[in-house]
């Protein structure tokens, strides 16, 4: 299991925090974008550049086509990440994302059946599965997850390639209820602490000692 790092909520701004986690073992970077209408709150990030880990892009916005287009320019972004509930031509943003040379993803909210992804499971390179409500940091790790996650997995071992991540109420108290993502999200576990590395060691180590 990977972990990425959200800088939604953080004791630092955001170059200092992407500067912390620039010196850990973090997989990757993971990038909240809101617009304030698809989801209440608007975030705007202004030195993603810094980061020397790869970006995971995860547009909660209602239009994404210019998100897309913006965000795409980011030489270390890897993924772009919609959500399956769009009105909008899912499969011409995913085909939008891909000819911009990145790998495509949909996300999906905590109430909204697994199913919804279906026509879609070929197309993609990941399904980032929210274990909260979209929009806030810092929320409690929702009670239908391992089902959810269990359902992801059953259904990419009929054939698919995405990789699962979960993204919400990641800590060292929950970070069992998820080894089956290949990737988890977390952010104010981490971000609020003064020792980011050791913040990550400890979601291992709490994984691996409840393994037992």
């Amino acid at each position: 299991m990977n972990i990425a790092v959200s800088i939604l909520t953080s004791n630092y701004d955001e170059e200092e925090t992407i500067e912390r986690i620039n010196k850990t073992d973090a997989s990757e970077l993971h990038v909240d974008v809101m617009d304030g209408h698809f989801v209440s709150n608007k975030t705007s990030f202004k030195h993603l550049e810094k980061s020397k880990k790869k970006l995971d892009i995860h547009l909660m916005v209602s239009r994404p086509f210019e998100y897309i287009s913006r965000y795409a320019l980011f030489k270390n972004a890897e993924y772009i990440v919609i959500h399956v509930e769009l009105e909008d031509n899912l499969e011409d943003l995913l085909s939008y994302i891909k000819s911009r040379g990145l790998k495509c993803g949909l996300a999906i909210n905590p109430n909204t059946p697994i199913s919804q992804l279906n026509p879609y499971l070929e197309l993609i390179d990941e399904v980032l599965m929210m274990s909260v409500e979209p929009g806030l940091g810092a929320q409690k790790m929702l009670d239908n997850v391992e089902d959810r996650l269990l359902e992801l997995v059953d259904i990419r071992n009929k054939g698919y390639n995405f990789r699962i991540v979960v993204d919400g109420g990641v800590n060292d108290q929950t970070i069992n209820r998820v080894k089956m993502a290949d990737v988890v999200v977390s952010g104010s576990f981490i971000c609020k602490s003064e020792d980011y590395q050791k913040q990550l060691d400890q979601l291992r180590l709490s994984k691996d000692e409840k393994k037992c």
